[in-house]
């Protein structure tokens, strides 16, 4: 009798435990998925909920904006030893991170350097477009950067990057020889002949697209794609 009342009660402890771990597991189990749905609602992408990686995403089905673009970048944008893809997304991952992050308080004082850099905005993510590696939620973060910044200079979202590329290139080279020449002017105290003069219109005109590139600039450092622009450093 003592025998089987003592089985008895191992079999309801046993039975007990096995209830207790059941219901640890299921609430473990509710709060996991609780976390991953608020995690998936909490992303700021439409196509990452669906690929991880590039790789994930087959062509024939992504927009044009997230296809690679061979672009022949202007000459002295890159070194000559970056003849590959993957190189070039380092350098210009190295050039966005010093100017866009690490020197972000001083993009009002450089302004013609901020406007040329944002070439490398471009080819950043032209050049990530083309590594199966790529995270599409860094990608979406990028695109977005991408797109405040071409709003500076009126360029449309919709346009190839080749066109992008150029325009920052050659406005920032434009500006960066106003500069040059307007500290010569200042260091000498010469008197505005009428070629500095016209030149200083067109930069007059310019003066509200710099504005709003140093804000949306500001705002593109910020995106989620920082830690991979950091990566790269």
């Amino acid at each position: 009798m003592d025998k089987l009342y003592s089985l008895k009660n191992n079999f309801n402890s046993v039975v007990k435990i096995f209830l207790l771990t059941t219901f640890i597991s299921l609430l473990l189990i509710s709060f996991s998925e609780a976390a991953k749905k608020k995690d998936e609602e909490e992303k700021d992408c439409i196509y990452c909920k669906k690929y991880e990686k590039l790789s994930d995403w087959p062509e024939d089905e992504r927009p044009e904006a997230f296809i690679y673009e061979e672009i022949n970048y202007p000459e002295g944008m890159f070194s000559k030893q970056r003849k590959t893809s993957k190189l070039r997304q380092e350098e210009a991952g190295k050039k966005v991170y010093a100017r866009f992050v690490k020197g972000k308080s001083s993009l009002n004082k450089y302004q013609h350097h901020m406007i040329r850099d944002m070439a490398y905005f471009e080819a950043l993510y032209n050049e990530m477009l083309n590594d199966p590696k790529a995270s599409v939620e860094t990608l979406e973060g990028l695109k977005k950067g991408r797109e405040a910044m071409r709003m500076s200079l009126q360029i449309s979202a919709k346009a190839k990057a080749s066109e992008a590329v150029l325009k920052f290139w050659a406005t920032g080279k434009m500006l960066t020889i106003a500069h040059k020449k307007n500290k010569k002017k200042r260091k000498k105290k010469q008197k505005v002949d009428p070629e500095i003069a016209e030149r200083a219109a067109v930069l007059a005109n310019m003066k509200k697209q710099i504005a709003t590139a140093k804000v949306n600039a500001q705002r593109a450092a910020t995106i989620k794609a920082q830690e991979k622009i950091e990566e790269a450093n």
